[in-house]
């Protein structure tokens, strides 16, 4: 049986920003009624969940201007062009947390906005941490680092201190490794 398909007639608007575009477009549906459909076209990105040799799980703040607060999420962020999920991986660690892994262990595949964004969210487990000498953590993205337990982290999802669905879904995925 073939996939029920909305088929694209054209794109009404488009706005383009620095990493991604947003597509206005007209569809027709199965049924033949003619629609709109809005479309993040969002590059892939990568997150990870460090653990330190103590068992404990790197977190960043950071204030997510979408929501107009800081949260508290794994450290993640998009795929350059030509660069694998793994290397973004490595990257995004290393900028964000100052540790570096010898280890990364691909844990899911996670579409965080299916009903309009093209983005793909590859996360991973990081082991084998190394303190990068002399980092100096970005002051105009990530405020601070906490290093928590997961029995910490799982709290502060039951207590809706932490609302990030990539950490979220992460954390259900590790939970289920342990």
């Amino acid at each position: 049986m073939n996939p029920v398909k909305e088929i694209k007639i054209s794109t009404v608007s488009t706005i383009k920003g620095k990493s991604f575009s947003v597509n206005l477009d007209e569809v027709k549906l199965p049924s033949g009624r003619i629609t709109d459909r809005i479309r993040v076209i969002h590059p892939d990105a990568s997150a990870i969940v460090p653990f330190t040799e103590e068992g404990k799980i790197i977190l960043v703040k950071q204030f997510r201007y979408s929501i107009q607060e800081e949260t508290l999420e794994i450290p993640a962020g998009k795929i350059d062009e030509g660069e694998t999920p793994e290397e973004c991986a490595y990257r995004e660690m290393a900028e964000e947390t100052g540790y570096t892994a010898s280890k990364l262990d691909f844990l899911l595949k996670y579409v965080p906005a299916i009903g309009y964004s093209s983005e793909r969210l590859f996360i991973f487990k990081a082991a084998g941490l190394k303190k990068i000498p002399d980092y100096l953590q970005p002051d105009d993205e990530i405020s601070k680092l906490e290093i928590l337990t997961l029995d910490e982290i799982r709290a502060k999802v039951l207590s809706g201190e932490i609302i990030d669905g990539k950490t979220i879904v992460a954390i259900a995925r590790i939970n289920q490794c342990i």
